[in-house]
């Protein structure tokens, strides 16, 4: 391996939020480094390839860099532009979008402005956090270190809702008093791997999820009954068992301890119940944002009929049924679909009909015209087959809602033909980090 050190000027920052150099004919990223800065930057290389490049000193400040308000940022891999003045942070997200629809679609539009949080703290409402013992035999709880299993132990963390560090506590105080051991990933023992919390913002609701090895443990009873008491904001306790050598953080059996095991939230004046397994937007006060730059962007007047792709527990679905003639939600997962159907019950919402079914299989065997398509992907975006599908049946309206700005742009070079693009929106869904949520609205070509 050889190393090389110069002093080199980021001229912008990447998808990832790393600054952008060129070192002779390459292009290198280096993590920490704003556009406008310069740092003295080593360079690895093996066999003449590049490896690695390291920020060894920054040189130069951004106008627009920020002392991060987190200890542990510079090493959990939580966040990633903390020190990026958030207005900043917004600006980045729009040319993000923008970059991105030109250098997969070709496709060149005016970008909306980032839709941002007033305050950008404290707004996830899930959190799933590993619990250890740490080489000092002290059980701890906190987040991956960037690219390894080491756990960064966390006092508190800026992004997560405030209940949880309490609720976080009394379980590891009560698993060193009554002797309940953690998860060891290399001897693959221990009872308890995971602690996830779900929290709700408008019902003020906690639901708490321990992920265990076995379903039976000794002191299983006193440590439920210590937390629980403990933690008056919990409204349900659910124990999860996954005994499996994976990654996966949820198996496939679970017991309802205390409570429901659903804990209840609002969007834009609907109710939904939530599982523990139920896709949920993470963060409460921007999916209304999201949502509502949605509908709007539908121009929904009572008369259309909708199909809701990729519906999950309904949320999208049910939120435009008050707009809609009818609205068809079509979703694979049995347990979402049982979800979906008891919110619009909830809601007593009547021209909503929920069908489990792949969704290109649907569309091909029906050919019914929809006036207004919404679907809400997950990462990877929707298949060619099911873009091709949706391109037969020619909605006027497609509202598209992305959480992937590569795979959204994949997924326009199928629809470009057909539909003009109206608007893009980015909505800011995590703060904090180079994630960006869109909504792109679509119309049918004349």
């Amino acid at each position: 391996m050889t190393k090389q050190t110069t002093n080199q000027t980021a001229f912008a920052i990447d998808d990832n939020g790393r600054g952008i150099v060129r070192i002779g004919d390459k292009t290198v990223f280096v993590e920490n480094l704003l556009t406008g800065e310069e740092g003295q930057i080593t360079t690895t290389y093996k066999f003449g390839k590049l490896k690695y490049a390291r920020l060894d000193t920054r040189l130069s400040n951004s106008p627009d860099r920020v002392k991060p308000n987190c200890p542990y940022y510079y090493s959990c891999g939580g966040c990633n532009l903390m020190h990026l003045a958030y207005p900043k942070q917004l600006e980045y997200k729009q040319l993000k979008v923008k970059n991105l629809l030109h250098k997969f679609a070709h496709i060149d539009v005016d970008v909306n402005p980032t839709v941002g949080m007033d305050n950008p703290y404290h707004f996830r409402n899930k959190i799933q956090v590993p619990i250890r013992m740490n080489a000092e035999g002290k059980i701890i709880s906190g987040f991956f270190k960037q690219k390894s299993h080491d756990i960064i132990e966390i006092d508190e963390c800026l992004i997560e809702s405030k209940k949880a560090r309490h609720i976080l506590d009394s379980i590891k105080q009560n698993m060193t008093k009554l002797e309940i051991l953690p998860y060891d990933e290399i001897s693959h023992s221990g009872i308890v791997r995971h602690a996830v919390i779900k929290t709700s913002l408008n019902f003020k609701q906690v639901m708490l999820v321990i992920v265990t090895t076995q379903k039976d443990f000794p002191n299983k009873q006193e440590f439920v009954n210590n937390v629980y008491e403990e933690c008056t904001e919990i409204n349900t306790f659910v124990q999860n068992i996954n005994s499996e050598v994976t990654n996966v953080i949820l198996g496939e059996e679970e017991e309802v301890l205390i409570g429901q095991g659903k804990i209840q939230d609002s969007i834009l004046g609907m109710n939904f119940l939530i599982s523990s397994r139920s896709f949920y937007q993470t963060n409460p006060v921007q999916t209304e944002k999201l949502y509502g730059i949605a509908i709007d962007s539908a121009k929904l007047d009572g008369t259309q009929t909708v199909l809701d792709a990729y519906s999950g527990i309904g949320t999208i679905g049910l939120c435009v049924s008050s707009k809609a003639k009818f609205v068809t939600c079509v979703e694979i997962v049995d347990s979402a679909v049982e979800d979906a159907e008891n919110n619009a019950e909830l809601n007593d919402v009547r021209n909503v009909e929920f069908i489990k079914e792949d969704c290109t299989k649907f569309i091909l065997e029906n050919k019914v015209k929809y006036d207004v398509v919404f679907l809400d992907p997950p990462r990877k975006g929707a298949t060619p087959d099911f873009l091709n599908a949706l391109v037969s049946i020619k909605p006027k309206r497609i509202i598209y809602i992305s959480c992937s700005p590569v795979t959204l742009s994949r997924d326009l070079t199928y629809l470009k033909d057909t539909y003009n693009i109206e608007s893009v929106t980015p909505v800011d869904m995590f703060p904090h980090s180079s994630h960006v949520e869109c909504v792109v609205s679509l119309e049918l070509k004349k």
